[in-house]
């Protein structure tokens, strides 16, 4: 059986709706891909430390914003995912940037950001790991190199957003924020939204 874009989609935004950490998140997606096309790499995907890398993701972002603090009149964040050329290679990389607009059904509203902090680039190491991992299947690396890295942000990213931040320090004089994670020109997915819990 071959790989379906939409079926891949829906599982995504599902699972994603469901609330759940990032690696029972993690978890269900690699399930629901192995249970329609055999591959050697399921177990693989499975193992990355992506709690590990949360830890990570927490202390750079937390970092971001208080050398950084985010204007008032920010009202939506985007983490982009793109590659950096490097030493031969490309580097998955993310990045911080936000938006004084925000429409879920447009990402256009990224475009011209009005928030752009220092050291805003990170290279997480699980993004590499999976990017690896899809290069040992050339015929369906598109799909795994579109699905995997947006998921797995997209998860990391949505439980540290509900769960793992101070919110008071993190949103400063910001009352709530939109946050939407996508491939830089391509596909992406609102988040939950970040509010003051006062």
């Amino acid at each position: 059986m071959e790989f379906q874009h939409d079926a891949s989609w829906a599982a995504l935004t599902s699972i994603l709706e469901s609330r759940l950490t990032a690696k029972e998140s993690w978890s269900r997606l690699i399930d629901f891909h192995e249970q329609s096309v055999s591959k050697e790499y399921w177990q693989l995907l499975r193992d990355l430390d992506i709690d590990a890398e949360q830890k990570d993701f927490v202390s750079w972002f937390g970092l971001l914003v208080r050398e950084n603090p985010l204007p008032e009149t920010v009202m939506a964040l985007w983490i982009g995912i793109l590659k950096f050329a490097g030493e031969g290679k490309e580097i998955p990389t993310i990045y911080l940037a936000g938006s004084e607009y925000f429409d879920k059904e447009d990402i256009d509203w990224v475009c011209e950001p009005a928030y752009l902090p220092v050291n805003k680039y990170a290279q997480p190491e699980v993004l590499s790991q999976i990017d690896a991992i899809a290069k040992t299947d050339e015929d369906n690396y598109g799909f795994i190199d579109w699905i995997f890295p947006l998921a797995y942000c997209a998860f990391m990213i949505d439980e540290i957003m509900r769960t793992k931040l101070d919110k008071g320090s993190f949103l400063g004089s910001v009352v709530k924020l939109h946050v939407a994670v996508g491939h830089d020109g391509g596909d992406f997915i609102v988040l939950s939204d970040v509010a003051r819990e006062d």
